[in-house]
């Protein structure tokens, strides 16, 4: 990876399996929203949001009824499952571990002047209380959420702070985020990949890679 630090002034980060290890706890409550469908399409719900993990739950929801399903879902059966998907998991997220490292790299970071954003698929006020929640709110300049998309966020993101791209990297975890990122001419770097196929297990072990102390 040619990421050198000293070279970068802004740090973009997904949150889910990047910042906290909660991709699971979303798995399961997916599998818990679809369960009366059967398992074939819990199966398929869940194949899905792995390897989508920067895609909305509003835009999942809407793939599940129409290719799973083989419905249409309205806007009010939208709110519905967002009401329920946010029960299960946000008291669960607020217990997970953060993933190895990341906290010190956000120091590291934080000491440095860089400029730090969450970029996230979940919605925006429910990501702003689970960050300020865990007490890391205070490292980040700016955190987005759907319903834009991560495309549109890093595209209101790099006009509203003036970002150079080519100044700029971006920690992800999902296919959505390399393409976003790439997109943009963002360097990415992957963290707990959702495929384990690259990348870093987690901060722990890019900085050792990168010799960042």
């Amino acid at each position: 990876m040619n990421c050198k630090l000293t070279s970068i002034k802004t740090i973009f980060f997904d949150f889910d399996g990047v910042i906290a290890d909660s991709v699971d706890i979303k798995t399961k409550a997916f599998a818990k929203l679809f369960k009366r469908y059967g398992d074939e399409i819990v199966k398929k719900v869940v194949e899905y949001h792995l390897s989508h993990g920067g895609v909305s739950r509003y835009d999942k929801f809407r793939y599940y009824y129409q290719n799973f399903l083989g419905k249409k879902i309205t806007d009010d059966e939208i709110n519905i499952l967002d009401k329920k998907f946010s029960e299960i998991v946000y008291n669960e997220v607020l217990k997970v571990p953060f993933i190895e490292g990341v906290l010190d790299f956000l120091d590291i970071c934080d000491r440095e002047g860089k400029n730090m954003f969450v970029i996230s698929a979940t919605p925006k006020k429910e990501i702003e209380r689970i960050v300020k929640a865990r007490g890391i709110d205070r490292y980040f300049r700016d955190v987005v959420g759907s319903p834009p998309t991560k495309d549109e966020n890093l595209t209101y993101l790099i006009k509203q702070y003036d970002i150079d791209p080519l100044k700029a990297v971006y920690f992800g975890d999902s296919p959505n985020d390399l393409e976003v990122a790439q997109k943009h001419l963002i360097s990415f770097i992957p963290i707990n990949y959702f495929d384990n196929s690259w990348g870093f297990k987690n901060f722990k072990e890019f900085m050792l890679e990168m010799g960042i102390k």
